[in-house]
C-alpha cells in the first residue's frame, strides 16, 4: 500500500513535493471509515499548474522499477528536470508490503543513476540495499543474492534483480508493479483507443467483464445488457465488438459501440483497469479519466475504491480532474491542490492549510472557487 511520494527537481516541480496518503487522527472516521491510509487521493489545480507532473512520480517509479532493463544499456533516463538544469533528480515513496513499511529513494540524471536506496522499518528504518553508480556498497543477509546482480547505469536494481530472479526482491518488484496509470513521461494517453481488444479482453476475462456490465447498468445509462459479438476480418481473423441492449418502445432494442454516447465509450473502455486494480489490490493513476463523465458518475466511480465491500483488498486510486464538485466528497484530508508561481510548481493537502478557512462540517467547492485556497486558473 502506497503511503507517501514525492520528487525533488522533477519536471515543474523545483523545491520538489511530498505528498502523503496517511490520513492522522485528525481525520473524521466519515472520511477514514477506521483506515489509518487512504484508499483515494485527487490532484486539483489548474491547468499547466503540473498536475499530470505529481502522478508523472508514480507513473516514473513504476516504469523504472519494473522495465528499466528492458532498455538498450545506451538509452536515456525518460526523466526531466526543472527547466533540463543539470542537477540529478530525485524520487521517492514509502509504502507497505504484508505489513512491513518499505523507503525507496532515487537520485539520478537521463545519463545515470548517482544513487539508488531501499530501507524498510521495523523499529528503526534499516538499509536493505544500496548503490552509488553501478557499485552495491551495502546488502542486507537477506538480500545477498544481489551482491551477484552486474548492475548497469541506466537500470534500477530492483528492476535488474527481476531479470535475475532474486526471489527475496519479488514483493517489491510486484508492488511497483501493481501501479497501473494512463500517464507516461510524455503525459497523459489513453489506455485503449481501440474498443475491440478492450472487447477481446472482456472475451477472456468473463468475472471482469460481469463486473463491467453491473456497473455500467448502475450508471443508469438506459443500458439493460452488453453483448461480446464475433467477428470475422477480411484475412479470416477473429475480431470482437460489444453491442448495448437499451429499454425502448421501438422494435430494435441494441445499438453498436459508435452509436453509444462518449461517456459511455469511454466507460466501457476504461473498466477493466478499474475492476483489474480493485481485485488485486493495486494502485491506480489515472490523469484526468472524469472528462466524458458526468459530475455524479466521477464520484459513483471512486466509490468504488472508498466502499470495503467492493475495495477489499485496499487497491488506491491517485486521480486529477477539474471536477469540483468531488472536493466536497472528497475532504481536506484527500485533496492536494496543486499551483505554478513563476513557472515552479508547488502541492500541499488541503488540511496544510491553516486556520479554519476549510472545516469539515462545510463543503469545499465554494472556497475553491472563490480562488482564497488556490488551484484556480487567473484569468
Amino acid at each position: 500500500m502506497l503511503l507517501t511520494f514525492g520528487a525533488n527537481n522533477f519536471f515543474s516541480f523545483n523545491e520538489g513535493f511530498d505528498i502523503s496518503l496517511e490520513l492522522g487522527v485528525k481525520c473524521p472516521n466519515t472520511i477514514s471509515k477506521g483506515r489509518q491510509v487512504s484508499n483515494l487521493l485527487c490532484v486539483k489545480g489548474a491547468n499547466a499548474s503540473g498536475k499530470t507532473n505529481v502522478l508523472k512520480t508514480l507513473s516514473f517509479l513504476q516504469f523504472f522499477c519494473c522495465n528499466s532493463f528492458a532498455m538498450k544499456p545506451e538509452n536515456e533516463i525518460q526523466i526531466a528536470s526543472f527547466f533540463m538544469n543539470e542537477k540529478p533528480t530525485s524520487v521517492f515513496c514509502n509504502f507497505k508490503v504484508n505489513n512491513i513499511a518499505y523507503h525507496y529513494e532515487v537520485e539520478l540524471t537521463p545519463k545515470e543513476i548517482i544513487f539508488e536506496k531501499l530501507s524498510r522499518k521495523s523499529i528503526r528504518l534499516s538499509p536493505v540495499f544500496e548503490r552509488r553508480g553501478n557499485k552495491l556498497i551495502y546488502c542486507s543477509k537477506e538480500f545477498g543474492e544481489l551482491k551477484n546482480v552486474k548492475q548497469r547505469s541506466n537500470a534500477s536494481l530492483i528492476s535488474t534483480a527481476n531479470q535475475y530472479e532474486v526471489k527475496a526482491m519479488s514483493s517489491i518488484y510486484n508492488f511497483f508493479a501493481s501501479i497501473i496509470t494512463n500517464v507516461s513521461s510524455f503525459g497523459k494517453f489513453d489506455f485503449s483507443s481501440d474498443y475491440r481488444n478492450t472487447s477481446k479482453y472482456y472475451k477472456e476475462n468473463p468475472e471482469i467483464f460481469a463486473e463491467a456490465v453491473s456497473i455500467i447498468k448502475t450508471f443508469d445509462l438506459g443500458i439493460t445488457n452488453v453483448e461480446i459479438n464475433a467477428a470475422t476480418n477480411e484475412d479470416g481473423s477473429e475480431y470482437y465488438f460489444p453491442t448495448f441492449n437499451h429499454e425502448t418502445k421501438v422494435q430494435r432494442k441494441w445499438l453498436v459501440f459508435h452509436n453509444e454516447s462518449l461517456g459511455t465509450q469511454t466507460l466501457y473502455r476504461t473498466l477493466p483497469y478499474f475492476i483489474y486494480a480493485l481485485n488485486a489490490g493495486g494502485i491506480l493513476v489515472m490523469d484526468e479519466f472524469d472528462t466524458d463523465y458526468h459530475p455524479h458518475m466521477l464520484q459513483l466511480l471512486i466509490s468504488y475504491f472508498d466502499s470495503e465491500a467492493n475495495n477489499k483488498k485496499n487497491a488506491q486510486l491517485v486521480f486529477s480532474t477539474h471536477n469540483t464538485e468531488i472536493l466536497d466528497y472528497m475532504g481536506k484530508y484527500r485533496t492536494v491542490l496543486v499551483n505554478k508561481d513563476s513557472s515552479e510548481s508547488y502541492a500541499y493537502r488541503l488540511d496544510e492549510i491553516p486556520g479554519d478557512i476549510i472545516r469539515n462540517d462545510r463543503p469545499i467547492s465554494p472556497v475553491y472557487n472563490s480562488g482564497r485556497i488556490g488551484g484556480v486558473p487567473r484569468i
